[in-house]
């Protein structure tokens, strides 16, 4: 039994990603471990996919793909896809008809989002199945960008803080390795430490980390129309809400990446 240290601090995780492993992935285990179905009200949506898809029946025959055509392959004929390109500003435009879309291999991966518009009166369901990556990143550019959920879990908005409340500890935990694979015990020691300055951007898992002046466009299916949430003098005037699966608008002056830094499950 090999005792070490595990982590900074309480908050999850600068370090504690480093050291946790997997449970291992055999050929015949599901190529595709979950499943988000999204529902696709009539009119206009603001849709993202927020897993990495795979198409076979087990990993020996997985091929990844995240493009429209294997997505989206039971969509009413005429809906449509618009993809913000967050560089130029454009959209792309991509039909269904006649059974296929008029450019199949687009795709959307975790951390875009795209606009689809629902032709008829009725709900349909899209279920994107996938897996995680556990460590999934979106760039967020000046200006204004269309961006989702780049892994697993939602977005956090709520502003930095540090340092925490509860302070900031050392862990020592027991690591055990079977032959095969390590596992990581319950804590045996904690000592609490000087929280120090405030550390690099991505301490906090999935944060938006809100800068002064930042404007989240969050779309209301309902209406059909914009919900706008301002960030100003250190606080939001609308905390957004964005579920999984779900794209929103952003505009900023200050560019940064949202990240998945959470460890990875065992």
């Amino acid at each position: 039994m090999k005792r070490v240290l595990l982590s900074m601090t309480m908050l999850a995780a600068l370090l504690s990603a480093a050291v946790t492993v997997a449970n291992p992935v055999f050929e015949n285990d599901p190529v595709n471990w979950y499943t988000n179905v999204v529902t696709v009200s009539p009119g206009w949506s603001l849709i993202a996919n927020p897993l990495f898809h795979n198409r076979g029946t087990t990993w020996r025959d997985a091929v990844a793909d995240n493009s429209v055509a294997e997505l989206f392959k039971r969509v009413p004929p005429g809906t449509q896809l618009f993809k913000f390109d967050n560089t130029t500003g454009r959209y792309s435009h991509n039909v269904f008809r006649a059974g296929r879309w008029s450019n199949p291999r687009e795709t959307l991966i975790p951390g875009q989002g795209a606009f689809i518009f629902n032709p008829t009166r009725k709900r349909f369901s899209v279920p994107f199945s996938g897996n995680c990556s556990y460590g999934g990143s979106v760039a967020l550019p000046a200006g204004l960008s269309l961006i989702s959920s780049p892994d697993c879990g939602g977005i956090n908005f709520a502003p930095l803080v540090w340092p925490p409340p509860e302070g900031c500890w050392i862990e020592w935990r027991d690591i055990v390795f079977d032959g095969t694979n390590y596992t990581t015990g319950p804590v045996v020691r904690r000592e609490q430490i000087d929280c120090g300055p405030f550390p690099q951007q991505g301490w906090d898992s999935m944060a938006f980390n809100p800068q002064e002046g930042d404007a989240v466009f969050t779309f209301d299916n309902g209406p059909q129309r914009f919900q706008k949430h301002t960030f100003q003098n250190g606080a939001w005037d609308n905390v957004p809400a964005v579920g999984f699966g779900q794209a929103f608008f952003v505009y900023t002056r200050n560019p940064r990446t949202i990240r998945y830094t959470s460890p990875m499950p065992l």
